[in-house]
């Protein structure tokens, strides 16, 4: 494997792991805040090392290296954004609908046991739980009732609670 494949391989893989795990506000903050306060003067600098090297016949190798630099950052922090975006909503999508694929395996352990579970992990089988809800706040249940709770990406306080009484999402602040 050569020096290039390898550097292609860790920024894919770099963008993956941006793409798929980080918070969206998080991601706008560490993104577009260093390409305003870094990449914009050094463009800057750059663009005026650029000019002085043509005027006086000198190497405009690092003028070029700093635009390219600033470029390709911008590049991956434009694609990274919107496939950010994406990805976190496809996430709230899947916890969003998974109270319904759930409930018949919830509905068939309470007529055996005669109470919801506690816990997603006493059901025999169910579908697969989504990121969002595999956390210890994911499902809760007093035997009678259950619930299911998430905090979307990107938000602060903000929370999305389902009741299996009315069977409908509501987000709290």
């Amino acid at each position: 494997m050569n020096r290039w494949s390898v550097i292609a391989a860790l920024i894919v893989g770099a963008f993956a792991a941006v793409v798929w795990f980080m918070d969206p506000l998080l991601l706008i903050v560490l993104g577009v805040g260093p390409l305003v306060w870094i990449g914009l003067p050094a463009s800057l600098v750059a663009v005026v090392l650029f000019l002085s090297a043509l005027r006086t016949g000198r190497s405009r190798r690092l003028a070029v290296a700093i635009l390219s630099l600033v470029a390709a950052f911008g590049c991956f922090v434009g694609l990274a954004i919107p496939s950010n975006y994406f990805i976190q909503r496809c996430a709230v999508t899947a916890a969003k609908d998974y109270p319904a694929r759930v409930a018949p395996f919830l509905e068939a352990y309470r007529q055996i046991h005669g109470t919801y579970p506690a816990s997603l992990d006493q059901l025999p089988a169910k579908p697969s739980v989504p990121r969002l809800l595999r956390s210890s706040y994911g499902y809760r249940s007093d035997g009678r009732h259950y619930s299911f709770c998430f905090s979307p990406p990107g938000g602060m306080i903000d929370t999305w609670n389902y009741d299996s009484e009315t069977r409908t999402w509501h987000l709290s602040t």
